[in-house]
This record gives C-alpha cells, sequence and structure tokens, in this order.
C-alpha cells in the first residue's frame, strides 16, 4: 500500500484542528450565552455550585486542549515513523549494494580459480581476495547481528578487565597494515596501562567501526591517528581523522541507528549506518560514554569515549 503523502498528513491535522477550534468555539459562545440557564438547570438538580457555567466552560475548554494535543502527538508520531521507515529501507539498499560487491568479487576470482592455465601466483591471489572479501560479508552480517541485540537490549556483554596496553599494542598492529594499504598512514600511542571493564571482542569490534568511519571518508595520503591514555580517573581512547569531517548540526544524531551523515560523498562507500550505533550501544554496556568533534583548526572528526577504569589508573 502506498504512503500517505507528507502533505495529505499536514492537511489532515490542519482540517482536524480547525474542527476542533470550531467546537471549541462554539462550546464558548453557547456557555456563555446560556450561562443563566445553566446554572437554574443546576440548581433544579440541587447543585449549589454558584456560576456552575465556569466549571462546565473550563471541562469544555480542557476537553478541546487534550485533543489538540493528542493531534499534535500523533502528528509528530506519525512522521517518525515515517523518518524510520525511510532510514530502513535506506539500510536495505546500503546492505544490499555492501553484500553486492563482495559477491562479485568472490564470483569473478572463483572463475579465476576454474581456468586450467592458473598459475600458482594467480590461484595464491585469488584465494587471498576471496578469503578477504568472504571476512568483509561476515563483518557485515555481524554488524546486523550486534545492532539487533543491542537494539533488542538482551544477552548484555560478560564484562571483565581487559588491559588497554596489552590489547591495543595487539590491535594497533593489525590495523596499521590495513590502514597503509588503503593508502592512509596510521599514528597511534599507548599511554596507560590500566584496566577496563569491557570485553576484547567488544573493544574489537568499537574500534573496528571508528577506524573504518576514519578511513571510509579519509582520502588517500591522509593520516588516521588513535590514542589509549588516562584522564581524570578515567580511560580516555581518541579516533581522529583529516577527513571531510562532520557538520556540526549532525553532530548530534551520528549515533542513532541507520542514521548517514547526509554529505558523504558518492565516490565514498556509505556504509549501512550501524557502526556508530553500535559504537554507542557497545561503550554505554561498558559503563562509559562516546562523544564527536568537528576539528575546528582543520578538516576531520575526532571520536573520544570514556571508560570507568578498574583499579588504581597507571
Amino acid at each position: 500500500m502506498p504512503q500517505i503523502r507528507r502533505t495529505q498528513i499536514v492537511a489532515s491535522y490542519v482540517v482536524s484542528l480547525v474542527v476542533v477550534i470550531s467546537l471549541l468555539v462554539l462550546w464558548v459562545v453557547y456557555v456563555v450565552q446560556a450561562r443563566a440557564r445553566i446554572n437554574e438547570l443546576a440548581g433544579r438538580v440541587g447543585v449549589t455550585v454558584g456560576n456552575l457555567h465556569w466549571a462546565v466552560l473550563i471541562v469544555g475548554c480542557a476537553l478541546a486542549i487534550f485533543l489538540i494535543v493528542e493531534l499534535t502527538s500523533q502528528l509528530a508520531n506519525t512522521f517518525a515513523e515515517r523518518r524510520y521507515s525511510r532510514k530502513q529501507e535506506e539500510f536495505i539498499s546500503n546492505v544490499t549494494h555492501e553484500m553486492k560487491s563482495p559477491l562479485a568479487a568472490i564470483k569473478l576470482h572463483a572463475q579465476t580459480l576454474e581456468r586450467d592455465d592458473i598459475t600458482p601466483e594467480e590461484l595464491a591471489r585469488s584465494v587471498g581476495f576471496i578469503l578477504q572479501q568472504a571476512d568483509r560479508m561476515s563483518g557485515l552480517v555481524d554488524d546486523v547481528l550486534e545492532s539487533s541485540r543491542l537494539v533488542a537490549r538482551k544477552k548484555h556483554l560478560a564484562l571483565e578487565p581487559v588491559r588497554l596496553d596489552s590489547f591495543f599494542q595487539s590491535y594497533f598492529e593489525e590495523v596499521r597494515p590495513r590502514l597503509s594499504h588503503q593508502g592512509l598512514d596510521f599514528v597511534s600511542r599507548i599511554g596507560t596501562a590500566a584496566s577496563v571493564l569491557a570485553t576484547e571482542d567488544a573493544l574489537r569490534r568499537l574500534m573496528d567501526n571508528l577506524i573504518e568511519n576514519a578511513a571510509r571518508f579519509s582520502r588517500a595520503g591522509g593520516e588516521v591517528r588513535s590514542t589509549v591514555t588516562v584522564a581524570e580517573g578515567r580511560a580516555v581512547i581518541e579516533v581522529e581523522d583529516d577527513g571531510v569531517g562532520i557538520p556540526k548540526t549532525e553532530l548530534g544524531k551520528i549515533f542513532d541507528r541507520f542514521y548517514q551523515v547526509a554529505h558523504a560523498g558518492e565516490d565514498r562507500r556509505k556504509g549501512t549506518g550501524l557502526g556508530l550505533s553500535i559504537v554507542s550501544g557497545l561503550v554505554r554496556e561498558m559503563g562509559g560514554s562516546v562523544r564527536a568533534f568537528s576539528q575546528e583548526e582543520r578538516p576531520g572528526t575526532r571520536f573520544r569515549i570514556e571508560l570507568p577504569i578498574v583499579g588504581e589508573a597507571t
């Protein structure tokens, strides 16, 4: 069934509003004109309250106000549902696009493997590419499942102390060649050996999403920076890039599920709109907070995660 157009919804609301206001005006006029009769009838049935017509008038006005508030609330809910539905449609489109790309690559390299004259070098390259694209699809599926888990708020993480220096030394070594392959430099600094309540899988997932987000909106030759420090008794993890940045007007929305930054260029993969919402959900489960900042003095975006420390800060 086709969706009702925005103008039709607004027109229906305006008509309903006019009807309610018109009835309110008629009600006020009638009560004022018939106040003597109303008070007389009240006296006949034994109601001794003087000027009963004022009470009748107030009840009618309160009912009209209630109807206006309810109509406005229904209008707001309708628009919110339409926006969410539109985001879901965009999400399905983006997921389909994200899946088609690796599937096409896998098919192409699988066809290469069928050749009789394939060389060992081509064989190794095609197998490696197939595995790479399969991992990409697996990550996409994992993001969808993780987002659904966070929305349902079921099966919470089994948190345990994780040493940040040990985890990030290993993680940064994995990330560096990945970004180098995309033509980006990676600069990292670990300034603490503190522990936080988390899981390594959750830390890896939220960092992967932040790093992927930074890489997606950075140009070749750019730089991605990440630091792990302690400030005011809390662990601070930052990921910063010098890419296209995020308009300040959108900073408050980027952690919403399915949300896509409006200015994302067509030459960049749009993603699914789940990454930053997953980051926000995981950080929240770890008892922390995450914020995004637009760079004042240069292009780019900085994400700052703060997590409570287990034991003494080091």
